[in-house]
C-alpha cells in the first residue's frame, strides 16, 4: 500500500510539472495528451489505493489511508480543473492568433482583389488573361496540394498523440512493475525470515525431544537403582 501512495505522489508531481510546461507556452497536442493520460492513471492509482485501504486490518492505518485517499481525490479534481482552464486559455489564444492572421492576410490580399477587378473591367487586360490558358488550372492544383498537406499534417499530429499516449502508458506500466518488484522482494525477505524461523524451531524441537528421551532414561535408571537400594536395605538390615 505504501508503494501505491508513493506512486500517487510521483504522478501528482509529474502532472504539476506538465501543467507548468503548458502554462509556459508549450501547447503541443502531445503534451496535452500526456497530461490527460497521466490524470487517468492517477485516478486509477487512487482507486487501487482505496481498495487496498478497505482491506487494511489495523484501524489506525486504515483511517490514515482513507485520509490520503480523500487528499488524492481533491488533488485529482483540482488538477483536472486546472488542466481544463489552461487548455481553454491556450485554445482561446490560438484562436485569437489565427483570427489575427486571417485578418492580416485579408488586408494584404485586398489590393490584389481590387487589381483583379480593375483588370476585369479594363478591356486592354483581357487579352493578357486569355493568353495564359494555365492560369485557371493552377489554382485548383494548388488547393489540392494544400488540402493534401493539411490532411498529412493532421495525420502526423494524431499519430504523435497516440505515440505519446503509448509512451505514457508504458512509463506507468514500468513504474507498476518496479513497485511490484519491490513488493515481491519484501515478500521474499519475509518468507526467508519465516523459513529461518521454522528451521530454528525445528532444531529446538528436535533438541527438546532428544533431551526428553535422555531425561526419561535417566529417570528409569535412577528409579531402578533406588528400588534396588531399598531392597538391599530391607534384605540385609530388615
Amino acid at each position: 500500500m505504501n508503494s501505491l501512495y508513493t506512486l500517487g505522489l510521483r504522478q501528482t508531481a509529474s502532472i504539476n510539472g506538465d501543467l507548468e510546461k503548458l502554462r509556459s507556452g508549450d501547447a503541443s497536442p502531445g503534451l496535452q495528451g500526456q497530461i490527460s493520460t497521466s490524470l487517468t492513471g492517477f485516478n486509477r492509482t487512487i482507486d487501487d489505493y482505496e481498495t487496498m485501504a478497505k482491506k487494511e486490518m489495523i484501524k489506525a492505518k486504515q483511517e490514515k489511508a482513507f485520509m490520503r485517499v480523500s487528499k488524492f481525490r481533491a488533488d485529482a479534481t483540482e488538477l483536472r480543473a486546472e488542466f481544463d482552464r489552461v487548455k481553454n486559455q491556450v485554445a482561446n489564444a490560438k484562436s485569437k492568433a489565427n483570427r489575427d492572421d486571417l485578418l492580416g492576410d485579408a488586408g494584404q490580399t485586398g489590393p490584389s482583389v481590387s487589381r483583379q477587378r480593375f483588370n476585369v473591367n479594363n478591356p486592354s487586360n483581357m487579352g493578357e488573361h486569355s493568353e495564359n490558358p494555365f492560369a485557371a488550372s493552377a489554382q485548383p492544383t494548388y488547393n489540392l496540394r494544400e488540402d493534401h498537406a493539411l490532411r498529412e499534417h493532421s495525420f502526423i499530429d494524431s499519430t504523435e498523440n497516440q505515440l505519446d499516449a503509448f509512451i505514457a502508458q508504458g512509463r506507468e506500466v514500468l513504474d507498476n512493475l518496479v513497485d511490484q518488484r519491490n513488493v515481491l522482494k519484501g515478500t521474499q525477505r519475509r518468507l526467508l525470515d519465516a523459513a529461518n524461523t521454522l528451521g530454528l524451531s525445528r532444531d529446538v524441537i528436535g533438541w527438546i525431544e532428544k533431551r526428553t528421551t535422555q531425561d526419561t532414561i535417566i529417570f528409569v535408571v535412577g528409579a531402578v537403582f533406588t528400588f534396588f537400594c531399598f531392597w538391599l536395605i530391607w534384605h540385609y538390615l530388615g
